[in-house]
């Protein structure tokens, strides 16, 4: 059996907390070494008109310091020429995707050697597109379902790789607003098991391509 001595480079597109969740699942293993860690450093202009910064992302700095990877942020579409030109550059096998903001252009996934994927917060496809947990609570489902897929150009439409279902436990005294927030807070472990096991699978299917 041949032994690896590089480890699988990757870049990875987080936020929030589950995107740290899967940074440091990510760098304590092995195998894989992330060259670059873009992430957003300003809130969405959408839900805060004065774009003030994430409360996120100091944590991710000092993730990034801590274990050597550059960081880079993207706040405004035409800031994604950064992600861009660090693909052209550079040589990777993995790109990975949580909570990004923004479409990845095919010049970047393209370029991943052995796959790339995302992590969704809803069963797909029935739940492709924004505010899937809600949507779950108000189809009375009783799992939300988490779901990695391939990156394609079509939003939430690419193979699916894994999924993970946490259930829906719902206090009546809580607001819909509040269910949703404690439901995300829940199933943020789910998104580095997801991450592991989806990098894993992608080996896999590679290793039997060869």
């Amino acid at each position: 059996m041949k032994i690896r001595k590089n480890k699988y480079k990757i870049i990875a597109l987080l936020a929030r907390n589950h995107g740290l969740e899967v940074l440091e699942k990510i760098v304590q293993d092995e195998k894989f070494e992330i060259i670059a860690v873009f992430t957003h450093k300003l809130n969405p202009k959408v839900y805060d008109p004065l774009m003030q910064k994430r409360k996120d992302f100091d944590l991710f700095l000092k993730k990034s310091e801590q274990h050597k990877i550059p960081l880079y942020t993207i706040d405004k579409k035409d800031e994604k020429i950064k992600l861009e030109e660090f693909a052209k550059k550079n040589e990777f096998d993995f790109l990975i995707s949580v909570s990004w903001r923004y479409l990845i252009s095919s010049n970047v996934f393209q370029k991943a050697k052995i796959g790339t994927f995302n992590i969704h917060r809803g069963d797909l496809p029935k739940y492709s597109g924004i505010e899937p947990i809600r949507r779950a609570l108000e189809n009375n489902e009783t799992n939300i379902v988490i779901c990695s897929h391939v990156i394609i150009e079509d939003i939430d439409q690419g193979k699916i790789l894994s999924k993970c279902s946490h259930p829906i436990v719902i206090n009546n005294s809580y607001s819909q607003e509040k269910v949703i927030q404690e439901l995300k807070q829940q199933i943020i472990p789910l998104f580095s098991k997801l991450a592991i096991d989806s990098l894993n699978i992608l080996l896999k299917s590679q290793h039997e391509k060869k």
